[in-house]
This record gives structure tokens, C-alpha cells and sequence, in this order.
């Protein structure tokens, strides 16, 4: 796959992290169906993240670009491990909080995105150099 295809999956990746974040529901507590944004600030730094990994992308700084996004992984993943309990945790009582399909959309761009940016940066790092230019007129 070529850098621009990469890099375009991997800036959509993040894009789809960070609407996912704010616009599905990540998840319900009877009627109550939060989003992202709503339920938790780890996905409002993972949106954040995710929004800061597409501006590497666009400057074309891969290597920043993959640890952004890995720190956007991380804390969706984290979220979706361990549900928030929505302040209901009063003397041992559990109150059951189910995941929905934001947080599953989220983590599954999110990765996608880790992968797209490790591989362009991987892919810059094993590259060689461009040949400098010569300094000096070729003789006629």
C-alpha cells in the first residue's frame, strides 16, 4: 500500500475514532444511553488525541502521529475494560452498565489508525535517504 493510501486510511480511522466518540452511544444504563463525550473524559481525550493524531498526519510526522495514536487506543481500550459507574457506587452496590456499539467503533478505528500510523512510520524509518543534490555544475 502506497504512503497516500496509508496515510488517508489512517487519517479516516481517526476521523471515524472521534465521531464515534461524540456522536454513538458508548453506553446504557437502563434508558440512560451516553455517548463518548457524555459518559467519560477518557473519551474526550481519546477524541482528542485522535483529532491531534490527524494533524501529525497532515504534517506528515508518522512517528508522532503512531504514539498520538496509541494513547488514543489506550484510553478507549481502558473504557471499554472497565465501564464508568456513572456515580451509582454506593457501599458495594453494582448497577450492571452494558457497552454499546460507539465504544467497539471506537476502539476498532482507534486501532486502525495505531496500525496505519506505525506502519507509515515504520515505513519512513527503514526507507533510505534521499541522494543529496550535487553542490557542483556537471563539466560539459
Amino acid at each position: 500500500m502506497t504512503e497516500s493510501r496509508l496515510r488517508a486510511l489512517a487519517i479516516a480511522a481517526s476521523a471515524i475514532t472521534g465521531l464515534a466518540v461524540v456522536l454513538l452511544p458508548w453506553y446504557a444504563l437502563d434508558a440512560y444511553k451516553p455517548n463518548g463525550w457524555d459518559a467519560t473524559w477518557w473519551a474526550r481525550a481519546a477524541a482528542a488525541c485522535a483529532v491531534l493524531t490527524i494533524v501529525a498526519l497532515r504534517f506528515h510526522r508518522y512517528r508522532a502521529a503512531a504514539v498520538i495514536a496509541a494513547v488514543s487506543a489506550a484510553l478507549i481500550a481502558w473504557r471499554v475494560v472497565t465501564p464508568p459507574d456513572f456515580g451509582f457506587a454506593f457501599d458495594g452496590l453494582k448497577v450492571p452498565v452494558q457497552r454499546q456499539a460507539g465504544c467497539w467503533v471506537a476502539l476498532g478505528s482507534s486501532l486502525l489508525a495505531l496500525l496505519a500510523s506505525a506502519r507509515l512510520a515504520w515505513a519512513r524509518q527503514a526507507a533510505p535517504p534521499p541522494p543529496a543534490p550535487e553542490s557542483a555544475a556537471a563539466a560539459p
